[in-house]
C-alpha cells in the first residue's frame, strides 16, 4: 500500500502544480472542481476518503497524509479504478526480451 501512496502523492503534486500553472497563465479563470485521481488499490482509496484516523494507519510517513488533507480539503477526489480499465498500464512494463536464433 506504501508504494501506491507514493504514487498517489507524486500524481497530486504534479496535477495541483499544473492547474496552478494554468491558472497562473491566465489560460483559464479558475479551477474549482477537484483533481480526480484513479488508483488501482482499494485501501489507499478507501484510507484516503475516510475521515477518522486508525492506529493501523501510523506506519505511514507524515508527508503520505497530505494525500488525505488534500482530498478532505477538497483539492483531489481518488476514485479506484480497477487495472484493467486503465489504459497506460501496459506501458508501465517493460516490454519482452528479444530472443535471438
Amino acid at each position: 500500500m506504501a508504494a501506491k501512496f507514493v504514487a498517489c502523492y507524486e500524481a497530486s503534486n504534479h496535477g495541483i502544480w499544473l492547474r496552478n500553472f494554468v491558472t497562473g497563465m491566465q489560460i483559464v479563470e479558475g479551477i474549482e472542481r477537484p483533481l480526480k485521481l484513479y488508483c488501482d488499490n482499494k485501501s489507499v482509496v478507501l484510507y484516503s476518503n475516510n475521515k477518522k484516523n486508525s492506529t493501523k494507519s501510523k506506519h505511514i510517513d507524515i508527508k503520505f497524509l497530505v494525500v488525505k488533507e488534500r482530498v478532505l480539503s477538497g483539492q483531489i477526489f481518488i476514485e479506484h479504478l480497477g487495472t484493467n480499465s486503465m489504459l497506460a498500464y501496459p506501458l508501465t512494463k517493460g516490454l519482452p526480451p528479444k530472443v535471438f536464433h
